[in-house]
């Protein structure tokens, strides 16, 4: 509740295929990403899986990985809040990661 002052906020779910795709991703910051995710997914155009979410407050989504993602080195996910932070996080570590979109920023703990 609450998510982003009550506003719509764009997240974005972003798997790496290889090592240089990890190595492009796993230090940006969620400003940059949106900044740049056009130059970097034509850069490596066959080292990112990218889904796309615009979430409203209150608003769920269930994701199930795809065949073509099951083999990802990293798994990130970037969320565009407008205030100062990374707003990054590394969740193919967690069996089922939840993240839960704050205020002013998300959070993210093991599923079931």
């Amino acid at each position: 509740m609450d998510a982003n002052a009550d506003a719509p906020v764009a997240v974005d779910l972003v798997f790496a295929m290889d090592e240089d795709a990890l190595a492009a991703v796993s230090n940006l910051a969620s400003a940059q990403w949106f900044k740049d995710k056009s130059q970097i997914m034509l850069a490596l155009p066959t080292g990112l899986r990218v889904q796309s979410f615009e979430l409203s407050p209150q608003r769920s989504v269930q994701y199930e990985i795809r065949r073509n993602e099951e083999d990802a080195v990293g798994a990130f996910v970037f969320a565009a809040y407008p205030t100062p932070g990374t707003h990054r996080a590394r969740i193919d570590r967690l069996k089922s990661p939840v993240i839960r979109l704050g205020r002013s920023a998300f959070s993210v703990e093991a599923g079931q």
